[in-house]
């Protein structure tokens, strides 16, 4: 097994495809082009990532998202498949806008071994509250309404969850404008929630993010087109392993600085207010 420095991360997102469907104006895609196009991640490569996962007994989630659509991946039940066989630790999870989804593609992706599947049903404008009618007329689209479906608030909005074949299912109906944020500055379109944060953020101490050129990049929220974000790449995996930038002196700086609410070396954490997901825990 092999071991760091650092506890392994609780959740590693690996964004093996590139493209995202839609370009939300709470989105840096919607400011950049570059997620119009598809592009998979090299499979020698995720392979490779997957191995190093299971060789660590990574045991945390596996998500397959982080700026792109993941259901438009021809190639993401396969790529669960591998994840289940070379990690089998690991927990497969896909955080998705649900467009694509479908009782049939449920079925696939709950074959191949997904754990864990939330749908976050986004609204045309940022302003649209959340309501549980929209999430019930999206079930009923996509072929869903038959199941046991338990409707509460949750931290985005309001929620759907249920459990079926062993997959948490979740449909979320978000508040935009009271709970999602600038994306460290990258959003530039909308006043989101910019405020000047003063707890410290756990992102960097739990949270590994690679994106599908093979990026480690200092949290989720990085988004390396914006200018002001392309120092926060921490190195590539076709240079080196997986856990070695996991444990690198520049992730290791930025974990000390962070839990001191310092943003001295990353001043895009200032105005963050990016929680840590339940799927975290």
């Amino acid at each position: 097994m092999t071991s760091t420095a650092w506890p392994l991360p609780k959740y590693t997102e690996i964004e093996t495809s590139r493209k995202c469907n839609r370009t939300c104006t709470w989105c840096p895609n919607a400011e950049h082009p570059v997620r119009r196009e598809q592009e998979l991640m090299d499979w020698g490569l995720y392979q490779d990532l997957t191995v190093q996962l299971g060789e660590a007994g990574y045991a945390g989630w596996l998500a397959f998202h982080n700026y792109n659509e993941p259901l438009l991946n021809p190639r993401l039940p396969k790529e669960i498949q591998q994840a289940r066989e070379a990690a089998p630790l690991a927990r497969p999870a896909i955080f998705t806008n649900g467009d694509a989804l479908n009782r049939e593609l449920l079925a696939e992706l709950t074959d191949a071994g997904v754990c864990s599947i939330r749908v976050t049903r986004y609204p045309h404008s940022a302003d649209t509250p959340p309501s549980y009618e929209s999430i019930g007329a999206y079930l009923e689209k996509v072929g869903l309404a038959g199941l046991s479906f338990e409707y509460a608030p949750v931290r985005q909005g309001l929620g759907a969850l249920c459990e079926a074949d062993g997959v948490r299912l979740e449909v979320i109906s978000p508040a935009i404008t009271a709970t999602y944020n600038t994306r460290g500055g990258s959003v530039t379109t909308l006043p989101l929630l910019a405020k000047a944060r003063t707890a410290p953020c756990l992102m960097t101490a739990t949270s590994l993010v690679v994106d599908y050129l093979g990026q480690v990049k200092m949290c989720c929220c990085v988004y390396p087109e914006a200018a002001e974000h392309r120092g926060y790449v921490i190195g590539t995996v076709r240079d080196q392993r997986l856990l070695e930038l996991w444990d690198s002196d520049a992730m290791n700086a930025y974990r000390a600085a962070h839990a001191a609410a310092d943003w001295s070396l990353s001043p895009a954490c200032a105005s963050c207010t990016q929680p840590l997901p339940e799927t975290r825990r």
